[in-house]
């Protein structure tokens, strides 16, 4: 026979056999579509085109010192000088601060925050882009610097352009403010151009002179490799010229080392990591799918033992019968992967709709293309045959006795514990991926519990971010410099905020909770400790009424008053895991504290005196990306520095505005928009949210949110399919078993005894599959923990919720099929044959 020949006898059996099609058609297209939409997305990410000149020479260039625990940072500006100068390996190194820069655009329209990304001279022209309009930086662009840090010039984007300032073809010189600053156009990037893949809201790249501080390392390098030089070779010269430059000033190299890694691994190693993670995690779904062919092959295999027999005594060989098996495992793998493909096409647009806010806009514009398509062939057919296989080579061995003396129905005891151990496969693989998505919605129903660990009822917050230099100017010393105008201006902003109907308080707050920032600090009176093992805690500035407009409550001691103010003692008041964790057994209220601000290590200032702690707060929750509670230090206003190193200014500069509410809190927004302007025209509040949104719309809810939905798509896929395959053989079963069942009943067993029967030997291998899924479970679980967040890797509720939800599913899908042998006539049964 022919293989038309078999497409043909393959297509007469659907017709006999149209419950075996249409549930294995439908399990391998739910396994191949799932499947296929999270390797769209892997695909996506994998196959990302930067858009730079010769990509494959480019690379991310990182520093290490490993005995200070530090594996990977951004090499300083002296390493970088000395590679260009002293190396051979690299043709061109650019700069540039990943994650950007807020700042307030004016001159254009209304005033409104927007994001540049700081640059040195070659971080533009690194990666070979050519601008579509002028030019990007050139050395002498920091002959005119503002703030003494930034060039005047700047280079816009093409999306600015066309908002901000109408896409005028003379674009090219004119002009608008930064943070109050007026500054020159001299370059229009490309539709769609992207130093990060993941920023996608940059307005503009602005050349910062603090990049050529010489040993500043807040810039991260990205290098142009010299044509022919290997990764490993540019590798070990950027290692031994490290070591050089850290000698020469008169330090210990110890084990510093330089880390050279290719431009695409660097920007989407993590990420192919995590989709990697999950494209495993769905692979389980098409697993189980799988399992449901194999075992509805192996129960039809059993079912045509007569059939394939009397072909075998015709003259076909188990060569002919495992062809024909497997044309038919062919035809019905493309049934799947159509139906497969189809729910990619929706699976698809299903994951961009729930793709949290701060995910790269490249995982909105995921498709399925050629490569996705052969993917999804591929798996299908590959599938199909691989699983296929075994229920032919089983169903192709004919022994003609065994068949007569069985009379062709039932099948062997070997089919049936085949049979029994892919019902066990199922449920394992099953209750693994419902105890992940179990785990993850635990954590996602505690984190929007506990955050933010006070009342967010009325609470109105935004966000202010001072620029210019009325507020702060650079000084020779590469620090910068504070104005008293940032006091006047938050007073004179508070004053008016307060006077607005509706505001029953207000108050300034460095950071919201929401969000940390450690710096080191000293206790005074014990030994110091080694250098870069100081404690850290989350400091804040905070006005005399912003710890109670939050709510955050005292515990003893006081809050911070108006009167701290720079010429009184200084003071602070700290969390309770602040007291508790660096003073056990003791009272934390009369200790004394010195704060630095900074990163610690070079570029970080200690501040002028110690303070007392006056007063102990309750903790709010963090994030449950923390390992651990974070310590709290919350200071007056008024007390602070007034010079600060790098970038580090903004702790005064920057301030998150609360608001307590007896109105409607969004009511509030134009008022205290209005408020902010008429202090100072140049400057803008923005990000305005009540904190209900704001804990809804952060990273660690958002990212919870979506990774539970996706886990719980995959388990919900997993159960169905299982009940599916459940069904499916039980049908099979009660089917090809009917004379059995018959003659079981002629001779008195009641059709409630069969049923228990039935159910008790389903019941087997479900519960050995429960157990196997626990099992897989609990590692799934730490798996989980080590690639997303902190959750509790042995939660009973979970394992005991998931574990009953999957016995009741499985004997469910069982009982409707098993429950039609109580409408079995005996007689009728007996001439079943």
């Amino acid at each position: 026979m022919s293989v038309v020949g078999d497409l043909r006898y393959a297509l007469r059996l659907w017709k006999r056999y149209p419950t075996l099609v249409v549930v294995a058609g439908l399990s391998l297209g739910l396994g191949v579509g799932a499947t296929t939409t999270m390797y769209s997305v892997v695909n996506r990410v994998s196959h990302y085109e930067l858009g730079f000149k010769d990509v494959d020479r480019m690379v991310i260039l990182w520093n290490a010192e490993p005995e200070k625990g530090i594996n990977e940072q951004p090499p300083t500006w002296e390493i970088v000088q000395a590679l260009l100068k002293n190396g051979s390996t690299f043709e061109a190194i650019g700069l540039a601060q990943f994650g950007g820069a807020p700042v307030t655009l004016s001159g254009t329209a209304e005033s409104s925050r927007v994001l540049q990304m700081p640059v040195d001279v070659n971080g533009l022209s690194v990666v070979g882009v050519a601008p579509l309009l002028g030019r990007t930086y050139l050395p002498e662009d920091f002959d005119d610097l503002i703030k003494q840090k930034e060039a005047r010039s700047i280079v816009i984007s093409h999306e600015t352009w066309q908002r901000r300032l109408g896409g005028v073809k003379d674009v090219i010189g004119t002009s608008f403010h930064v943070d109050g600053e007026p500054r020159t156009v001299i370059g229009v990037m490309p539709r769609g151009f992207k130093l990060l893949p993941w920023e996608d809201r940059i307005a503009f790249w602005a050349a910062n002179d603090l990049s050529r501080i010489p040993q500043a390392r807040w810039m991260v390098a990205m290098g142009r490799l010299k044509p022919g030089v290997s990764v490993a070779a540019a590798e070990a010269e950027a290692t031994a010229i490290s070591r050089q430059v850290v000698e020469a000033r008169g330090d210990k190299p110890g084990s510093t080392k330089a880390k050279v890694e290719p431009i695409h691994q660097a920007f989407f190693g993590r990420p192919e990591d995590v989709l990697t993670f999950l494209l495993g995690a769905v692979s389980f779904v098409l697993l189980i799918a799988c399992a449901n062919v194999a075992n509805l092959l192996l129960a039809a295999g059993a079912a045509r033992q007569k059939e394939l027999a009397l072909r075998a005594a015709t003259g076909a060989g188990r060569g002919r019968l495992m062809s024909q098996l497997l044309t038919e495992n062919v035809l019905l793998s493309l049934v799947g992967c159509a139906f497969g493909l189809l729910l990619a096409f929706w699976g698809t647009r299903l994951f961009v709709l729930i793709v949290p806010e701060d995910f790269p806009e490249l995982l909105r514009d995921i498709h399925v293309d050629a490569r996705v398509l052969g993917f999804a062939l591929l798996v299908s057919v590959g599938s199909s045959l691989l699983f296929g296989l075994v229920p032919a080579l089983r169903a192709s061995r004919i022994d003609l006795v065994e068949v007569m003396k069985e009379g062709g129905r039932g099948g062997s005891g070997a089919r049936r514990r085949g049979r029994s151990a892919l019902l066990v496969a199922e449920v394992a693989l099953s209750m693994v991926l419902l105890v992940g998505a179990g785990l993850m919605m635990r954590a996602l129903l505690r984190e929007q519990r506990d955050l933010p660990g006070f009342d967010t009822r009325g609470l109105l917050t935004a966000d202010i971010l001072l620029g210019g230099t009325k507020y702060f100017d650079k000084t020779p010393q590469d620090m910068n410099l504070v104005t008293p105008q940032v006091e006047a201006f938050y007073d004179r902003v508070l004053e008016r905020v307060r006077a607005i109907p509706g505001v029953a308080r207000a108050g300034i707050i460095s950071r919201l909770p929401l969000d940390v920032w450690s710096h080191p600090f000293a206790i005074v009176g014990r030994a110091a400790p080694e250098p870069g093992k100081e404690p850290r805690a989350d400091l804040n500035e905070v006005d005399a009424q912003a710890l109670d407009t939050l709510g955050i409550r005292l515990l003893r001691g006081r809050m911070i008053e108006e009167r701290d103010v720079g010429s009184s003692p200084w003071v602070a008041v700290v969390n309770k895991t602040f007291a508790d964790r660096h003073f056990p057994g003791a009272e934390a209220l009369g200790q004394t504290i010195r704060l630095s601000i900074g990163p610690g290590g070079r570029g970080t200032v200690e501040e002028p005196q110690p303070r007392e702690i006056v007063g102990v707060v309750a903790d709010v929750a963090y994030p449950s990306f923390f390992t651990e509670k974070p310590a709290a230090v919350y200071v007056p206003f008024r007390q602070h520095v007034w010079q600060y190193g790098r970038e580090d200014e903004w702790i005064h500069t920057r301030k998150a505005l609360a608001v307590r509410a007896s109105v409607d809190p969004l009511a509030l927004v134009r008022g205290l928009t209005e408020a902010v302007r008429e202090v100072d025209r140049d400057q803008a509040a923005h990000d305005f949210m009540t904190m209900d949104q704001r804990v809804a719309s952060s990273p660690s809810v958002t990212n919870s949110r979506f990774f539970a939905s996706l886990f719980t798509t995959f388990g919900a896929l997993a159960i169905l399919l299982a009940m599916v395959g459940i069904y499916g053989v039980m049908s099979w079963v009660v089917s090809q078993r009917t004379s059995e069942f018959g003659i079981r009943m002629a001779l008195g067993a009641r059709a409630r005894d069969v049923v228990t029967m039935l159910l008790g030997q389903s019941l087997r291998p479900i519960l050995g599959g429960l157990a196997l899924g626990a099992l897989g479970g609990f590692g799934l679980s730490r798996a989980l923990n080590s690639v997303f967040w902190r959750m509790t890797s042995a939660d009973p509720v979970v394992f005991s919720v998931i574990g009953a939800l999957m016995l009741a599913a499985a004997l469910g899908a069982a009982w409707v099929p098993v429950h039609r042998v109580t409408r079995i006539d005996p007689q009728q049964a007996l001439r079943y044959e």
